[in-house]
């Protein structure tokens, strides 16, 4: 298939994206407990997911359970059955993919982020994908990752959701050239991407600008602070959350951050 534009629906403007739920000190990120805040706050949600050994996709950030839930385990050996038997650290089960859409229920817009630094491998992209045709909320579903490349075989595979290039200026142990190739954005192009989702830390840039004014709409992550927020209104069309009261956030005009 050819890679087709898919413009971000505006459903992901209108609504300020909650980075893995509304979590907090006492509700774990990516739980159900985290989802179900987030949609009575009517505020869209941000997840990240990892295929299970049996072909089920878990809703977690990292591909090691240590951090979550204190148990040293990659979620690529485990199965659905055996992921129940590890809880995080609130004492909620780590979600699986379907049972986060059927919670959702197209009553807020999901934004799932692909994680191949990971794990998620380009092989795990069509069977994502079979999982969200079955959502009868197409219109609230995008996609995002760090990786380009892996953009474009998304793109390749889907002409129903928009998928965007994440990016930052510090991308941890990368060497230095494929660093700056990165931050600059020299391969958006190449990647089909829908859209621009770049670390706040790091705006306003000169790479961002450059595609903002021909009309790519920009994501921004992670605002958690009210002097984040105040410079993700002068530079994003909208913003990935965490750590700040969705009342005043949903005071402004929506659409207008």
């Amino acid at each position: 298939m050819k890679a087709k534009f898919v413009p971000l629906n505006k459903n992901f403007i209108d609504y300020p994206i909650a980075h893995r739920g509304l979590h907090s000190s006492t509700i774990s990120e990516n739980s159900m407990l985290a989802f179900s805040q987030a949609i009575e706050a009517n505020v869209a949600i941000e997840i990240d997911v990892h295929r299970l050994s049996n072909g089920n996709f878990a809703v977690c950030h990292d591909k090691n359970l240590k951090r979550v839930t204190g148990e040293d385990v990659l979620l690529s050996t485990l199965t659905k059955e055996t992921l129940n038997s590890y809880k995080l650290k609130d004492g909620q089960s780590i979600p699986l993919l379907e049972d986060v859409l059927s919670l959702i229920n197209g009553r807020v817009p999901l934004l799932v982020e692909l994680k191949p630094e990971n794990g998620f491998k380009k092989c795990d992209v069509e069977p994502l994908l079979n999982i969200l045709y079955r959502y009868n909320h197409n219109d609230k579903i995008a996609l995002q990752t760090f990786n380009p490349f892996l953009v474009r075989d998304v793109k390749k595979k889907t002409s129903i959701f928009s998928v965007g290039l994440l990016c930052s200026y510090d991308l941890g142990k990368m060497p230095k050239l494929e660093n700056y190739i990165a931050k600059s954005l020299k391969l958006f192009n190449y990647s089909k991407a829908d859209f621009i989702s770049y670390d706040i830390n790091y705006l306003p840039n000169k790479y961002v600008n450059k595609f903002k004014s021909k009309g790519t709409t920009i994501l921004t992550w992670v605002v958690n602070s009210n002097e984040k927020l105040i410079k993700a209104k002068e530079v994003a069309d909208n913003i990935i959350f965490e750590n700040l009261d969705t009342k005043s956030i949903l005071n402004n005009n929506r659409g207008d951050l």
